[in-house]
């Protein structure tokens, strides 16, 4: 039962029924309701589900066929980005904004470039104060 699958999916994710709910745009009412067999999954809402989570087996969650996720070495979900340099990486997500604004996880990349940033700033600070403390050290030599 594709209801069934659904929960496993979402004790697998570790989210709540409410989180699930927002992350594939619907209401946690109605999602609710379709759990417990009381109303139909929409295939939009199945759409939505393998968008949000393309890791996820399609045939898996239609037809209970496979393991939950695609394998890794499945190249319909994975590449292998190391021979990729980061700036190749991000040209891409540059040119194609629209394709990573619906993105779930894009909040969490985006603070931990936001903290690697603030990270390379307080770096800086450091480093410049490491250097006045250098040139006042050799004030204070040469003025002995």
């Amino acid at each position: 039962m594709i209801a069934n699958r659904i929960k496993q999916l979402i004790e697998y994710k570790k989210v709540t029924v409410s989180e699930f709910a927002e992350y594939i745009n619907i209401e946690e009412k109605e999602l609710k309701e379709a759990l417990d067999s009381v109303s139909q999954i929409n295939s939009e809402w199945l759409k939505s589900i393998l968008k949000v989570y393309p890791e996820v087996n399609a045939e898996w969650l239609l037809l209970g066929v496979g393991d939950i996720l695609y394998n890794v070495q499945d190249k319909r979900y994975v590449i292998n980005l190391e021979s990729l340099r980061p700036e190749e990486i991000l040209d891409y997500i540059l040119i194609n904004p629209d394709k990573f604004r619906e993105e779930s996880k894009l909040d969490a990349v985006v603070a931990l470039f936001s903290n690697f940033e603030q990270q390379r700033e307080l770096q800086k600070m450091y480093d410049k104060i490491e250097r006045y403390e250098k040139l006042l050290e050799e004030k204070v030599r040469d003025n002995r």
